[in-house]
């Protein structure tokens, strides 16, 4: 390299530097002249810190928008991470924490546990069966490192905690409550940017203590929370469901949901902070059942992010970077006056129809339009107060009466007499009889070495007199005659024995078949066919199928997917997020002189029958069929009997159906008495109301 052209390189650096190094003055000049209050500002802060603020849940209202789910804000105690004595600190800590429950348990109140080591009722710590995946976390690698795990007992667990949180001189039940707090804020991942929820929906005065002993309660807060306010706490339970804490599977599961959406290449740095800001945490709610868990995508809102910044003479500044979008509102198709209406009456009947005083009442009731499958009423029996599910959940759960269970979509029964009109449909349709067929009763039929027996001697009846008289000697030697393959034929085509679609969790039910004996080991005989015909064997349908079978005869053999959420709109009620639109799921394809011969026979069981003295005073014509069937019951000391259960399926108007009706009562009298419960339904849908329309948005809803 020659001389000069070192040198021209060295004058050329030393202009470079030269320039930067004016930049760099004219820089630090503008900085303290004219943003120098600015930064000045920001130096004098402590601390800034970024956090998501919990979006209101949306609200649940009913078709003509009265609301049976709102909100209200309550308060929840956390701990904030920068306050909170720090995990070095570790008997400072467990101090806070048993203050706390000292004063939670003098007040009667709840806290968040969930430690999954128990006390039964002997007073023996135990591990909860019911919080598994607690227990494999608490015992793993990531916790107390138990070689033996998931084969650890309670007590070694209890001991390995007490030696992590330095609970020795605490009393057992003390320990244990402090180490499930100590365990919770671990396995929630407690920190600056979570922090841990000990209790929710505490009552003011006990807000006030803790605010008020700021020094011996350091770090525990108040924060602001919306809770679900019910406008009745016992006639929608089943259908609305309710809230609860996520619990490992579901947090796992949501997880995974957004690691998927996470993975979309197309997302924008934006889009991606948001949906990580909506993350679920181990702090969240989620819906545990009914609606609330059906519509939980949508009731969920989404969250604001807000900062935080602590000046150095202790004030503090918030500011939201965005605020929090409260959840959709989920618009449902039940009609809520006509739903306790019909709780109502489905109560009185089954005081009025109970059989055995050894066992209580339940039932259930399903109100649907034919036309469209909208599930305007869906009621069981026994309900629960659902403000206190979880106050009450030991005692529901050990009830025999089952209160938390929905009758209406998941207890599938043997529908008695209620089954006839499907094999009437299918023995006409496959011409294996027709309306001048007769059958003799004699009161008893005899199939090779079985007798079967009918309620009464009929003598001679054709179809529809055998549907009014809901005679078994016509329905034995018609499916006889038929067969179970054609009669399955039609009552596959009715959606009987098969789940119907709703949105809500339900049951499937059995058709009796050769193929469902079969799968059992158990051989199918004659006289199955003959009792398959009658609606007992191995038949089991929910109360829905029974009201969607019996709409889709009403309406001339169009079978609609039934649906209780008709639409969902934006928190502000400007936009529909989502509306459900009516769905055919198939058409029998019989002929209309088929279902007319079988509707005129439903007619006749509630004009002529047993049905007819409840229907005096209905102020509509109703056509209906009603159904016993007899199953065995164990009581509580243990001796089994035999007790009946009532059905009745029916629509009106008899002459353009709008309507249709199935109701259960177990341990009843007989169906007959069952139907007196849809007495007060038709009433009050026909008179108190006297145009229903099509359930939906009112136009009330939208501006």
């Amino acid at each position: 390299m020659s001389v000069n052209l070192r040198k021209r390189r060295r004058i050329s650096g030393t202009v470079i530097i030269g320039v930067l190094f004016l930049l760099l003055v004219i820089a630090l000049g503008r900085t303290q002249l004219v943003n120098g209050e600015k930064y000045k500002a920001a130096a004098d802060s402590l601390a800034v810190s970024v956090s998501s603020v919990k979006a209101s849940r949306g609200e649940i209202l009913d078709c003509n928008g009265l609301p049976l789910v709102t909100n209200r804000t309550g308060n929840s105690i956390v701990f904030k991470h920068a306050d909170f004595p720090a995990a070095k600190n570790q008997q400072e800590r467990n101090d806070v924490i048993f203050s706390l429950i000292s004063l939670f348990e003098k007040n009667d109140l709840e806290w968040k546990d969930i430690l999954p080591l128990k006390y039964n009722k002997k007073g023996v710590l135990v591990i909860d069966k019911e919080r598994m995946t607690e227990f494999e976390y608490m015992v793993s690698e990531n916790m107390l490192e138990l070689e033996k795990g998931t084969d650890s007992t309670a007590d070694e667990c209890m001991q390995a905690l007490i030696k992590r949180y330095g609970l020795e001189e605490y009393s057992p039940e003390d320990a244990r409550n402090i180490a499930a707090v100590c365990f919770g804020m671990k396995y929630a991942s407690f920190s600056v940017v979570s922090p841990y929820t000990f209790a929710e929906d505490v009552p003011t005065n006990v807000v006030a203590t803790i605010m008020e002993n700021s020094e011996k309660y350091a770090g525990v807060a108040s924060e602001a929370v919306g809770y679900r306010e019910y406008k009745d706490t016992t006639s929608y339970s089943h259908i609305l469901g309710v809230v609860g804490s996520i619990s490992a599977d579901e947090y796992a599961l949501e997880s995974n949901k957004l690691k998927e959406k996470l993975s979309d290449e197309a997302l924008t740095g934006a889009q991606i902070s948001v949906l990580k800001n909506n993350a679920y945490t181990l702090n969240d709610s989620y819906g545990k059942s009914g609606i609330e868990y059906a519509m939980e995508s949508y009731l969920r809102g989404v969250n604001g992010i807000k900062t935080t910044t602590t000046a150095s003479d202790g004030s503090v500044t918030e500011a939201y970077l965005s605020k929090p979008v409260q959840g959709n509102t989920v618009v449902t198709t039940v009609d809520a006056e006509l739903q306790k209406v019909a709780a109502k009456a489905l109560a009185d009947m089954l005081v009025d129809n109970k059989n055995s005083s050894y066992f209580g009442t339940a039932g259930a009731m399903v109100v649907m339009n034919c036309k469209t499958g909208a599930v305007l009423a869906s009621v069981s029996l026994p309900s629960y107060d659902i403000t206190r599910y979880f106050k009450d959940y030991d005692k529901l759960v050990a009830d025999t009466e089952s209160p938390l269970w929905n009758r209406s979509l998941q207890s599938a029964y043997a529908p008695g007499s209620t089954m006839k009109p499907a094999v009437a449909i299918a023995a006409l349709e496959e011409k294996e009889i027709d309306i001048n067929s007769s059958c003799y009763c004699g009161g008893t039929y005899v199939l090779e070495d079985q007798t079967f027996k009918c309620l009464s001697s009929h003598g001679y009846l054709n179809v529809t007199t055998a549907i009014e008289k809901s005679c078994n000697i016509f329905f034995f030697e018609t499916g006889k005659t038929l067969g179970i393959d054609k009669m399955n034929k039609y009552c596959n085509l009715l959606g009987l024995g098969q789940k119907t679609g709703i949105e809500l969790p339900e049951a499937e039910g059995m058709l009796a078949s050769i193929a469902n004996k079969e799968a059992n080991n158990q051989v199918w005989n004659p006289g199955d066919t003959v009792q398959a015909a009658i609606g007992q064997s191995d038949n089991l349908f929910t109360p829905l199928q029974l009201a969607n079978y019996c709409a889709t005869i009403a309406n001339g053999g169009t079978r609609y997917k039934p649906y209780i959420i008709k639409s969902v709109l934006s928190a502000d009620m400007s936009e529909i997020i989502y509306e459900t639109e009516p769905t055919v799921l198939n058409t029998i394809n019989v002929s209309d002189k088929t279902l007319e011969i079988v509707k005129e026979g439903m007619h006749n069981v509630v004009k002529n029958g047993a049905s007819s003295y409840y229907y005096k005073d209905c102020i509509v014509d109703v056509a209906g069929k009603t159904g016993t069937s007899q199953v065995k019951r164990t009581t509580e000391s243990g001796v089994t009997m035999t007790c009946n259960n009532g059905f009745f399926i029916s629509f009106a108007p008899y002459d353009d159906p709008e309507i249709a009706i199935a109701i259960v009562a177990e341990n009843a009298l007989t169906g007959s008495q069952t139907s007196q419960a849809a007495v007060p339904v038709y009433n009050y849908y026909f008179g108190q109301r006297t145009k229903y329309d099509t359930a939906g948005i009112p136009d009330n809803l939208i501006p």
